[in-house]
């Protein structure tokens, strides 16, 4: 058993937020934490303890596009091995190792990009990622797309990019875990 935490942070500039996604990590028992839009050029050992512990002190990091975008991977090194970094322009991918069981699964953490015209270029580093048909695979983020009309909380929708996105989900053969509490979705309407 390995806690996993994903959270779009909307930027770890502020030292508040920062303690904030390590109090959850904490509460959590998180063994890899996910954060996506951090906002952050760089980060060092001294920041990654501050965001995700002590305890959570290795990471991967990718940085930022200025102030828009950015990952980290945050993980336990005595829950979880990570092996095979993979960083590209929109996601980390690992491959995990659950210590205790030996247990081992693909994960990829991503933000897709909020301009329609990169969605394509998102998708195809998807399909990029993709493993060998029965590998264990668990994507997780941000991917600023839409599949279903219902997960959108106006009426703005854009078809051509549903029906990529779908048609994407379809090739990797992913299927939605689902959302328990839509108070922690990007459909909160959050400021």
């Amino acid at each position: 058993f390995c806690p996993i935490v994903c959270w779009n942070v909307r930027g770890l500039n502020n030292p508040a937020r920062r303690t904030g996604v390590c109090e959850l990590a904490c509460a959590a028992k998180a063994g890899i934490l996910c954060v996506q839009e951090t906002k952050l050029s760089t980060l060092d050992t001294a920041l990654a303890c501050e965001i995700a512990s002590p305890s959570r002190q290795s990471f991967l990091c990718l940085p930022a596009d200025g102030t828009r975008g950015g990952v980290a991977l945050f993980w336990n090194s005595d829950m979880v091995a990570i092996s095979n970094p993979r960083i590209l322009s929109f996601s980390i991918t690992v491959v995990v190792t659950i210590v205790n069981s030996g247990l081992a699964f693909l994960l990829t953490t991503v933000y897709g990009p909020a301009e329609d015209a990169r969605k394509p270029a998102f998708l195809q580093e998807m399909a990029s990622i993709s493993p060998r048909l029965g590998e264990p695979w668990l994507i997780t983020g941000d991917f600023n797309l839409i599949y279903e009309a219902r997960d959108k909380s106006n009426l703005n929708l854009c078809r051509r990019l549903m029906g990529q996105f779908r048609a994407a989900i379809d090739l990797a053969e992913l299927f939605e875990l689902g959302c328990a509490n839509r108070n922690f979705s990007w459909s909160n309407e959050q400021q």
